[in-house]
């Protein structure tokens, strides 16, 4: 069973009061399945017809939001959105359907909803405009007091920097494969500092290691499916596309640092 937690909340009550009514729907299918209170087909239907109704609905009212608000990653959230979607129309109920099928089902839908709202969902509204290379610092405001958790900090914080030079010099302005060179850096070093923090947090027993892990996970998936353009020139399109993943991953590293990991000090001075 799965409980929706304050780490899961994106701080917008309608937003969260439907992502705690998915969460319900994955947990009575689950509870369905373990009590054996109907055919494998029949939870498999009930839930596929309940989820899609209730996505849609869900994914309309925070759309309509974030239009609301002029959030610069509705687009990306729309396509996000529709991919989900379509991917359901792949799962089907017949008679044929075994419980394992409904777990794969659930489990598919698990791994998407909290990618989507620690990678995605966390960000609606806290994406500011028009970054300055002054704000990319990793000042005290950010510190954990770890370490080497801090050190780490202030490498991705360079290489966001970087990016960012990068894509807002006009000298640099046809070097497209120096971009995505310094964006393969960040993602091969987020990835290893992700495993450096996890291994921190089980050696001294964190309580929100899980969460940590989706968190992670998430951001490294959104790396590696950046919708970046083959091609050795970047014009104005393009350059708007690559400064808005440059805001993107700022946005979600500061928020990480200040609402998940500066938590794991605080836990642990606490102790």
């Amino acid at each position: 069973m799965f409980e929706f937690s304050e780490d899961y909340k994106v701080g917008i009550e309608l937003i969260d009061k439907e992502h705690e009514g998915l969460f319900n729907l994955l947990n009575s299918a689950i509870l369905s399945l373990d009590q054996r209170s109907a055919t494998p087909c029949e939870i498999a239907a009930d839930f596929l017809e309940n989820l899609k109704t209730y996505a849609i609905e869900h994914f309309t009212h925070e759309e309509a939001y974030m239009k609301k608000i002029g959030d610069g990653e509705l687009a990306r959230q729309q396509e996000e959105h529709a991919d989900f979607a379509a991917s359901l129309e792949h799962f089907y109920a017949d008679e044929h359907t075994r419980e394992s099928d409904v777990r794969e089902l659930i489990n598919y839908v698990v791994k998407w909803l909290f990618s989507h709202i620690l990678a995605s969902d966390m960000m609606i509204g806290k994406v500011h405009t028009g970054i300055t290379a002054d704000e990319i610092i990793f000042s005290e405001e950010y510190m954990t007091y770890i370490d080497f958790v801090d050190e780490e900090h202030r490498i991705l914080f360079e290489i966001i920097k970087e990016t960012n030079d990068l894509v807002t010099d006009n000298i640099m302005y046809d070097e497209y494969d120096e971009i995505i060179a310094v964006l393969d850096k960040l993602k091969k070093f987020a990835k290893t500092h992700f495993e450096h923090e996890e291994a921190y947090m089980e050696k001294i027993g964190y309580p929100k290691l899980d969460v940590q892990k989706m968190a992670h996970h998430a951001f490294v998936e959104k790396l590696s499916h950046l919708d970046l353009v083959h091609t050795k020139t970047i014009d104005e399109g393009q350059q708007k596309y690559l400064s808005d993943i440059v805001e993107y991953l700022l946005g979600w590293l500061t928020l990480h640092i200040k609402d998940m990991d500066r938590q794991i000090g605080e836990w642990e001075r606490g102790k």
